[in-house]
């Protein structure tokens, strides 16, 4: 179906006040020293209804409506753009995941991966034991589901905005950062996990569901329903891996069978991205798990016509879909009405410490001296666009309310920009923890 003249010119103004804007935060912040993420964030929260609506509400509804009106087409194509934005974001995210696991500082890796979830779990299950959070159910209305969104936002960690931490302060080839991103790299795959079991609860009511668990019939607060998640996310993992990684490698001749990479390894590259998330649903996981994981496999990719595909796709996500992605988050937001000081406030003071705590003891344990120790901690608890994944994904799904949905926004930037001026300061202002960090 074709779109009219009139809708064509509604799409291309939105989506291009959308990257307008996001692509002119996304530069502030970084002249600023703030990931540039948090820019596209605020561009977003400009022209959303935080602002733009309270300023000129009749030109928000249109440029954005709050929801689709009959015949209208902007929604519906800003929300894929939204869905393939996340999708790059997370095939990028597991493309930096490339020789990062290694035998080194395994002792370092493990015990900071390990008391780094097990210490914010722990603490959030005892707070969730005290603490009333039924009054931040979304419409799914799935009090379990929204515990573990809750979890996860406590516990996960940014690879991305790290990686871009640790590249603008030079430290990026340090073992502090293939420590870090390392323990990223382990506390993200598990979490996402996480996040499927909790997507798979909130929507196991759907008529529409096609997935192998839902026509198995598995109740989703079963013990089968958890370990079939658990089970088949490592399978797809593993089999990604070696299915993806085998066609990828250099010695490996094209195989005449696969005639989509000998014709176009652009296309390979993009087919391969909706394969494999399209198995994680057939599997009842999140989407995102499957771009996650196809990023992931195609890390091991040497073929320099691969490599070049993906940094390809890597180059229009970044400049396309990407900062659109941030950006309708940030237009998604209500600062003035969905702000509640207490689930933020809470939530960003709890979320810190109980990271930081488990990172830093997990270091510590590992035998790490206390300046390497206290830089892991802090690396660790930026949460960045994991945390805005986790955030979006559940609001949309809806585990979460509006008021949850913003705090978790608020922590994953918040502790995104404190651990980059934390570290900056620290390599500024004390030369003796800056040269153990950088030689460390």
């Amino acid at each position: 179906m074709s779109l009219a003249p009139i809708e064509i010119l509604h799409v291309l103004a939105a989506v291009s006040a959308l990257l307008l804007a996001a692509h002119l935060g996304g530069l502030l912040a970084a002249n600023a020293g703030i990931p540039p993420m948090v820019g596209e964030l605020a561009g977003g929260v400009l022209l959303g209804a935080t602002v733009f609506r309270r300023v000129w509400p009749r030109g928000h509804a249109w440029l954005m409506p709050a929801a689709p009106e009959p015949g209208s087409s902007v929604l519906p194509i800003l929300s894929f753009c939204s869905t393939v934005g996340l999708l790059m974001l997370l095939f990028v995210g597991g493309r930096e995941l490339r020789r990062l696991l290694t035998r080194r500082d395994l002792r370092a890796v493990g015990w900071t991966s390990v008391l780094g979830v097990l210490v914010p779990v722990a603490a959030g299950l005892a707070l969730l034991q005290v603490v009333d959070v039924s009054r931040y159910l979304g419409s799914a209305n799935h009090l379990t589901a929204l515990k573990i969104v809750l979890l996860i936002a406590l516990a996960v960690t940014s690879i991305p905005i790290i990686t871009r931490i640790f590249l603008d302060l030079g430290l990026l080839g340090t073992r502090l950062a293939r420590i870090v991103l390392s323990v990223a790299v382990i506390e993200d795959v598990l979490l996402y996990i996480a996040l499927s079991i909790a997507l798979g609860m909130a929507q196991a009511e759907a008529t529409s569901d096609a997935s192998i668990p839902h026509l198995l019939g598995l109740a989703p607060d079963s013990l089968a329903f958890m370990l079939w998640h658990v089970v088949a996310s490592l399978g797809l993992l593993a089999v990604a891996a070696w299915g993806f990684g085998k066609a990828g490698r250099a010695e490996q001749a094209p195989s005449r069978l696969n005639l989509i990479a000998q014709r176009s390894p652009l296309g390979w590259t993009l087919v391969s991205i909706l394969l494999t998330t399209a198995a994680a649903m057939l599997l009842g996981l999140a989407p995102m798990f499957g771009a996650l994981v196809a990023g992931i496999a195609a890390s091991g990719t040497t073929r320099p016509e691969l490599v070049k595909a993906q940094q390809q796709v890597e180059a229009v996500g970044s400049s396309f879909f990407i900062p659109l992605y941030f950006a309708l988050i940030g237009a998604s937001l209500d600062l003035v009405r969905d702000f509640d000081w207490r689930l933020s406030g809470g939530i960003l003071v709890a979320g810190t410490i109980v990271k930081y705590g488990g990172a830093l003891l997990g270091a510590r344990v590992a035998g790490e001296q206390p300046v390497m120790a206290n830089a892991i901690a802090v690396s660790v608890n930026a949460r960045g666009g994991p945390g805005l994944v986790v955030a979006s994904t559940a609001f949309a799904a809806g585990i979460v309310s509006a008021a949850a949905y913003t705090s978790l926004v608020i922590l994953a930037v918040t502790t995104s920009v404190l651990a980059g001026i934390v570290l900056s300061r620290v390599l500024r202002r004390l030369p003796a923890a800056a040269a153990v960090l950088r030689d460390g």
